[in-house]
């Protein structure tokens, strides 16, 4: 499932929300306020307002749950006030980007520290302007993708391994065409010196019987003397 996937899914849920205010009898006891911020709540999103000053002004349900604090907690305060130094600074450069560029900050991925763990957090921030048109603060709208993240790390890791199997296959199939072709080597009629026993290889260099078998092979020797070169050189340990 894709990012765009994801929001659409999430529009899909704020549309279905927000459609029954709009044919609404409107309360003429609640203010715009009010009913601004009962949508707001409706959202299952994360939805915060901040000013230039990098404080809450306005937060809804959804934001307060995951923070697992009330909106009089919540507003007034900055990100410094909830998150470790590093990760507020992150999230208030965001916030000065969006300000002076006057343009939206899509697809920020960020981690987010919190009473449950660690979240990974997909955020969208668009400017803030008052009636006159005036930036006075960012509105930002954040979904968790932690699971996802998670699953985007166990796919990447699982191609990391099947990369490192595909190579330890490699290198073990050279292994055994080398051994295949080292045994054909020893299969074959070997040319052999009559007097001194040496063998040709396919260079045409010659070597010493135990050498070629060692190098060819896992084998090696040991020496020692058969009963009969025993007696033929050494008749006199022989006798005993």
């Amino acid at each position: 499932m894709t990012f765009t996937s994801i929001y659409r899914q999430e529009f899909n849920l704020v549309e279905k929300t927000v459609k029954p205010f709009m044919f609404m009898k409107m309360n003429p006891f609640q203010n715009n306020e009010q009913i601004i911020q009962i949508i707001l709540d409706s959202i299952p999103a994360w939805v915060f307002f901040k000013d230039k000053e990098n404080r809450f002004i306005r937060v809804n349900k959804t934001f307060c749950d995951i923070m697992e604090m009330s909106k009089k907690q919540l507003e007034g305060k900055s990100v410094f006030d909830f998150f470790p130094r590093e990760q507020a600074e992150a999230y208030w450069d965001d916030d000065k980007k969006v300000m002076a560029s006057g343009k939206p900050v899509r697809n920020i991925i960020e981690p987010m520290d919190s009473k449950h763990g660690k979240l990974w957090v997909r955020t969208d921030k668009i400017p803030y302007r008052n009636p006159e048109g005036e930036i006075i603060g960012i509105i930002g709208f954040s979904i968790e993708i932690t699971e996802l993240k998670k699953a985007e790390t166990d796919l990447k890791n699982l191609h990391a391994n099947e990369v490192l199997i595909r190579k330890e296959l490699e290198q073990t199939l050279k292994q055994l065409q080398d051994s295949f072709v080292k045994i054909k080597e020893l299969q074959s009629i070997l040319p052999m010196c009559s007097y001194c026993r040496n063998i040709r290889d396919d260079k045409g260099h010659w070597s010493h019987l135990e050498s070629y078998i060692t190098k060819h092979t896992k084998s090696n020797f040991s020496h020692g003397i058969c009963p009969d070169c025993l007696k033929k050189h050494f008749p006199e340990h022989a006798k005993k």
